[in-house]
């Protein structure tokens, strides 16, 4: 059985990153594949922003925060690996254009790496 992360092997995955371009064409797998704890994936073509959870990292609290703020309802939809749903991927929520860009904002002070669909 797969335990929780290590705050210091988080902290560590954290500081090494490799050069990742995501094509707009990108299926979510692919979009997945490229995501760690500290990076956040913005696919405009399908008004939607990706991310992995964690315990370390506060990705969706900072995004509903910002959501709300902006008087939005949003919806973070977790989406798996297989089709049974037994093996999850990544979290997808789905913003407009504006509202991408005001959680893309709070994203990058909070320290996440971003990278956008081309």
């Amino acid at each position: 059985m797969i335990g929780p992360v290590d705050s210091k092997c988080a902290k560590r995955l954290c500081g090494s990153h490799r050069k990742v371009s995501s094509p707009a064409s990108a299926g979510e797998a692919d979009i997945f594949f490229n995501l760690c704890m500290d990076r956040v994936h913005y696919a405009p073509e399908r008004h939607a922003i990706y991310f992995v959870d964690s315990c370390h990292v506060t990705v969706a609290e900072t995004i509903l925060a910002v959501l709300r703020g902006l008087e939005c309802k949003p919806e973070i939809e977790q989406l798996y690996l297989d089709q049974l749903s037994i093996f999850k991927s990544l979290k997808r929520v789905k913003v407009k254009p504006e509202e991408a860009r005001a959680v893309m904002v709070a994203l990058r002070m909070q320290g996440m790496q971003i990278t956008v669909s081309k």
